[in-house]
């Protein structure tokens, strides 16, 4: 057992009464961070005095453990279906949010209304659940911070995880000072962001007009797919193996030791996506969306495109407003050996599990707005900048209701 490790089992141990469990497992993993940086973090698995694997899952009572070693100090500590079999947990004062707060304040060094802000508690059977979300000057930042936990009836932490972004952990970053300005164009922005989409439901499709959320100074890149409709088909490599089995391969990849640790070795996921890979991809979805839709060449743009998990994803949906919500590709493509790896269909999955036809909205984008006009709002936000490693103030545009597009009802969010 390396020396950090061993540092790590022996005080969660101790600090957390798991002096008679037994340690399984301990695994330290390279991972991203929420602002694109490398990250290792040690996990860890004790089994409850006497118990082994049931059917390859873990025993209840089981604890798991993260530790942010970049961070220094614990994200996770989760007891496996909230069954606790530690003979004396150590006890909050109680389980009110006070109490709950300021154990958060002592493990992690955040400060609640300076870093994070009580979203929701709730009172269960067999204990207290409080959620809380980060914040920075009393505003919500992109991407979000979460901080769940449970305690049990008796005062003992059965659940704890904290993830995402909280930017008092990253010293390096700065925060640009507000600025009292007026959202400018905003006719012109609500226009962009009225979206219409649908539900499935028993009787066929639901069509509503509702917000798409979005900060009012972001700029996307956007792919428009085209092909020459009388060249001929391109033949696509696609692998035959699960995208489970690619995904496990890659996560057992970045797991690491102490002195691989100290290599400082980028996690693939950082990388930037070079010119010649976004070319390449870019002709791998047209030529699949050539051999599907030969006849929509214009008609779709690629809307994300990302590194995850070694590989490169992407979604496409149509430039058509209406055809957005019925049409969305998702690929998922290995640029190492040109390959793609999986594509989801959205239209195609929905004509294998259903057969209703598409109603056509009565109501029009422009009659929508003026529907919604007074339920759509903008709500201050910091958003982190990953070029220049800041944090900017910003608006985004939401709204909690939608219009029905066939009879012009309002509907709340349930």
């Amino acid at each position: 057992m390396s020396r950090i490790v061993e540092k790590w089992t022996d005080s969660i141990s101790s600090t957390w009464s798991l002096e008679d469990f037994q340690l399984k497992s301990t695994t330290i993993r390279r991972e991203v961070s929420p602002i694109q940086t490398t990250e290792y973090r040690l996990e860890m698995e004790w089994f409850p005095p006497g118990m082994e694997m049931i059917d390859d899952l873990n025993p209840p009572g089981t604890v798991y453990a993260e530790v942010n070693l970049d961070y220094g100090f614990l994200t996770s500590f989760i007891v496996v279906q909230s069954d606790d079999r530690r003979q004396e947990p150590p006890l909050l004062p109680s389980a009110k949010l006070k109490d709950v707060v300021a154990w958060i304040e002592a493990q992690t060094g955040l400060k609640q209304e300076v870093d994070f802000r009580l979203k929701r508690e709730e009172q269960e059977k067999d204990g207290h659940q409080y959620f809380f979300t980060s914040i920075v000057n009393s505003k919500k930042v992109s991407p979000a911070g979460y901080i769940e936990i449970k305690v049990n009836e008796k005062g003992s932490v059965v659940f704890y995880s904290l993830s995402g972004f909280f930017p008092k952990l990253y010293q390096e970053i700065s925060i640009e000072p507000s600025r009292e300005e007026e959202i400018k164009k905003v006719d012109e922005f609500k226009e962009q962001q009225m979206v219409l989409f649908g539900t499935l439901e028993e009787q066929g499709y639901r069509l509503l007009y509702g917000v798409e959320e979005a900060f009012v100074d972001t700029i996307e890149n956007e792919f428009v797919l085209e092909w020459d409709q009388d060249a001929p088909v391109q033949k696509l490599s696609m692998s035959k193996d699960a995208i489970g089995e690619h995904w496990k391969a890659f996560l057992n990849s970045q797991i690491v030791n102490e002195e691989e640790m100290s290599v400082q070795i980028s996690h693939p996921d950082i990388l930037p996506i070079s010119a010649s890979e976004r070319c390449d991809f870019l002709k791998v979805m047209a030529g699949y969306m050539q051999t599907h839709y030969p006849n929509e060449s214009g008609q779709w743009k690629v809307v994300t495109m990302e590194r995850r998990y070694g590989y490169m994803e992407a979604t496409v949906t149509p430039t058509a407003t209406l055809g957005r919500f019925f049409d969305k590709v998702k690929f998922i493509y290995d640029p190492k050996n040109n390959m793609i790896i999986q594509v989801l269909d959205k239209r195609e999955l929905f004509n294998e599990m259903v057969d209703f036809p598409l109603p056509q909205p009565k109501i029009t984008k422009e009659e929508a707005i003026k529907i919604l006009d007074q339920d759509i709002f903008f709500e201050r936000y910091y958003v982190y900048d990953t070029v220049k490693k800041t944090l900017k103030p910003t608006w985004m545009i939401d709204c909690h209701a939608f219009v029905d597009a066939l009879t012009g009802e309002k509907v709340f969010e349930s």
